[in-house]
């Protein structure tokens, strides 16, 4: 009896964790759309205008996605934002995914006994090189710094990891 209410729970668990995991995958993709349309739109406009949607609505945008359930965010090894610092957990899974040891899509692990954590990767598109590549125009490098002194998000090329969408949530 002890072993079929042991593997119960297990299936139970293992499930519960599936679709907590699902939650937390489409809570990051709906927030990964929302932020490409957005600059996008100002893109279409001009790499100055992006930059000034990125400034002033991503992390408004972001933390907009957060909720009781789920808190979602982004990070960077090469931040723009200061406040987009990988935290500890993520550190060993960012690292693996830029040496190519994980090639999914996106990992969801244990952080602690009672919470998950999701991180998925964000690719360079051509669009986001004239923000975040080698070749920045002269005057939008210049509102750049001015908005982000101490920017690490440049020298990408299309394809790199640029940074990546994360969420952390209950078990």
């Amino acid at each position: 009896m002890k072993k079929i209410t042991i593997i119960a729970l297990l299936i139970h668990t293992t499930s519960t964790m599936a679709i907590e995991d699902a939650k937390a995958l489409q809570a990051v993709k709906k927030l990964g759309m929302e932020l490409k349309a957005k600059l996008s739109a100002g893109m279409k406009k001009s790499p100055t205008e992006a930059l000034e949607t990125c400034h002033l609505e991503a992390s408004t945008i972001t933390n907009s996605h957060t909720n009781a359930e789920i808190k979602i965010g982004r990070v960077s090894a090469k931040n723009r934002n200061p406040n987009n610092m990988p935290k500890k957990w993520m550190e060993n899974y960012i690292s693996d995914f830029q040496t190519k040891k994980i090639k999914s899509p996106y990992i969801a692990v244990d952080i602690d006994s009672k919470h998950r954590g999701l991180l998925m990767p964000i690719a360079t598109m051509p669009m986001c090189l004239k923000c975040h590549g080698d070749n920045i125009e002269a005057d939008l490098y210049k509102e750049i710094t001015k908005r982000y002194p101490n920017d690490k998000a440049t020298g990408f090329k299309t394809g790199d990891i640029r940074g990546y969408f994360w969420a952390e949530y209950e078990k």
